[in-house]
């Protein structure tokens, strides 16, 4: 389940713990801006990318066969959730409205399932019981989730029969949701809308090509130093475009350049002063550098500007940790858990946390669960079967029978072939913990994350 809490419960988190003479309030008197992030690498004018899933009614639903002549209603959600099930039901009544006139609604379920057939069981039963009658999909591979960049479950994207974005929500917050149905009122009958929708920078088309470019040759981990060339092209090609500073900035903090990643973060909030993901990227940088007052108003800003942003809530758990303030820091690693299971982030800075406090047991079980993570909603790693006669294999069972020694002599061959870094580091890591040291689990887990970020799946 996946669930947004109130920015209120955040700041007065805050306000409660911070440094003296925190002043909370500066921030305020930033100016709003046309767009506040709901997607990682998308906004508003740009194209959304393309699918082809599986639906409930049978065979694969595509965009060109389920668009709508004017818009599309994408809805990305999951089940157990309170807000995805308000969201499904406010558009089962926009579509019975509107679908006469252009809309089409395409609903796409995105949860962490070990069985494609209870996933698509789940997602039945959901339709049958809000009696939805538009297109229902499922994301088992969660690609589609990824491709899009989701920060909150559900997010509502909505796009016009090009799949060029046109609104963004994430989380669906109460006022949010409003304005969105009185968007896509507006749009539909010619009124004007009762607020007017946020209108994004429509970047350059050469700056786009230059933008793609470089995420593309960012996945695909032998060619990611490239990237930086084309993110610099995309800047060039269109100086307003946000994006690639964004992109260039978690670049450069990949690559352990703080002052460059730093740079980049304060370009686009010269841009966009409220873009809550440089807004979040620059109060982890000064969390770092051990400015954690100046850090904390950076993150009470960010929530004003969007209180979905889960990397908000494990920024904060990791600065309390550095405060030493462990029941705070749980408290936020908790929350942004409940925002977005998914997000592995989350327990590699609470593994982190541990670290700095010099609990190897603790850190060592937090980096295992980032690993599972990333093994659970990795497409690529969830369809690599081991095979029982690899090395990897091999371990894995010598593991399961309590052979722990001849389990690590096997799983440390298994590297040497390197067939699957990323799951064989896990199961050391495993054997490790299961022999009573965390210490070497700790460096198997952390080497499986570093892999799996070079892309050598």
């Amino acid at each position: 389940m996946i669930r947004i809490i109130p920015p209120s419960i955040f700041r007065l988190f805050l306000k409660k713990t911070a440094l003296p003479g925190v002043l909370f309030a500066a921030c305020a008197v930033l100016p709003a801006t046309p767009a506040d992030a709901t997607l990682q690498h998308l906004q508003s004018g740009m194209e959304a990318p393309d699918f082809s899933l599986h639906q409930v009614s049978g065979g694969k639903g595509a965009f060109a066969n389920l668009k709508g002549e004017k818009l599309t209603i994408l809805l990305v959600w999951s089940t157990g959730d309170k807000k995805s099930e308000h969201a499904l039901a406010r558009m089962q009544k926009l579509y019975l409205k509107y679908r006469d006139q252009g809309l089409a609604v395409v609903a796409i379920k995105a949860d962490v399932q070990e069985c494609a057939d209870a996933a698509m069981a789940q997602a039945r039963s959901t339709v049958e019981r809000l009696k939805l009658t538009y297109p229902v999909l499922v994301d088992n591979g969660l690609d589609y989730f990824h491709d899009l960049g989701i920060i909150a479950l559900p997010t509502t994207v909505i796009v016009d029969k090009e799949r060029v974005i046109r609104y963004e929500l994430s989380g669906y917050p109460l006022v949010g949701a409003e304005e969105m149905a009185d968007f896509v009122t507006a749009s539909l009958e010619g009124a004007k809308p009762a607020i007017i929708a946020k209108k994004g920078h429509q970047p350059a088309k050469s700056a786009l090509r230059f933008y793609n470019m470089g995420r593309n040759t960012l996945k695909s981990g032998r060619m990611a130093e490239s990237s930086e060339m084309w993110f610099k092209k995309a800047i060039e090609a269109d100086p307003t475009f946000v994006l690639p500073h964004i992109s260039l900035g978690k670049f450069y903090l990949q690559r352990g350049d703080k002052a460059l990643a730093e740079a980049q973060f304060r370009e686009a909030l010269g841009k966009e002063p409220t873009h809550v993901i440089a807004l979040c990227e620059s109060a982890l940088l000064l969390f770092e550098d051990g400015r954690l007052a100046e850090g904390q108003s950076l993150l009470e800003s960010a929530l004003k500007a969007n209180e979905s942003y889960t990397p908000c809530y494990y920024y904060a758990g990791f600065a309390y940790g550095k405060q030493d303030k462990p029941e705070q820091a749980l408290r936020m690693f908790d929350e942004a858990e409940k925002i977005n299971p998914l997000d592995y982030n989350l327990y590699v800075y609470k593994g982190r946390m541990f670290e700095g406090q010099k609990k190897p047991q603790e850190a060592a079980a937090a980096y295992r669960k980032a690993l599972e993570t990333i093994l659970q909603t990795d497409d690529i790693l969830r369809r690599t079967q081991l095979n029982p006669g690899s090395k990897t294999g091999e371990g894995l069972l010598l593991a399961r029978a309590g052979n722990l020694k001849e389990a690590e002599l096997a799983l440390k061959a298994a590297l040497v072939r390197n067939p699957n870094p990323v799951r064989t580091h896990y199961e050391l890591g495993r054997v490790y913990e299961a022999s009573g040291d965390p210490h070497k689990a700790l460096a198997e887990y952390q080497e499986g994350i570093a892999k799996y970020r070079q892309g050598r799946k």
